[in-house]
């Protein structure tokens, strides 16, 4: 069963409501995402992170999320990638108060969401 095809996108829905979004890292192995000369790849950043304390681990955990959030849209050709593949945007969302948080919200809200209609689309057979 190939749980890219048009067909089960209701899986990936279910999957993200009850998943708290973390079907993201299946989706990304899935579409073969996942770079084995990564920073993510090697064991000794993960034990530095979390040697250093808590909370360098779970920021380097959420920054894992939004490249795998990112990557796996764009494999998807989820439209408005040269917006969310630009690292300088992320930073311009949390450096500007308010608004920029805000935008930072609804971009995580718009690459959690779109993956489902892209999958919905048949865009997921295509990359498959």
């Amino acid at each position: 069963m190939n749980l890219l095809k048009k067909e089960n996108w209701w899986i990936w829905l279910l999957l993200l409501i009850f998943s708290s979004g973390s079907h993201n890292f299946v989706l990304g192995a899935l579409l073969d995402l996942y770079d084995k000369n990564a920073w993510y790849a090697k064991k000794k950043n993960w034990i530095l992170g979390f040697v250093l304390g808590i909370v360098p681990g779970i920021i380097m955990v959420m920054i894992f999320y939004l490249q795998i959030l990112c990557l796996t849209n764009a494999k998807l050709k989820t439209p408005g990638k040269e917006i969310y593949l630009s690292p300088y945007i992320w930073c311009l969302y949390l450096i500007v108060p308010v608004i920029g948080w805000i935008v930072f919200i609804v971009q995580i809200l718009y690459l959690t969401i779109w993956p489902i209609i892209m999958l919905k689309d048949g865009n997921g057979e295509i990359n498959a």
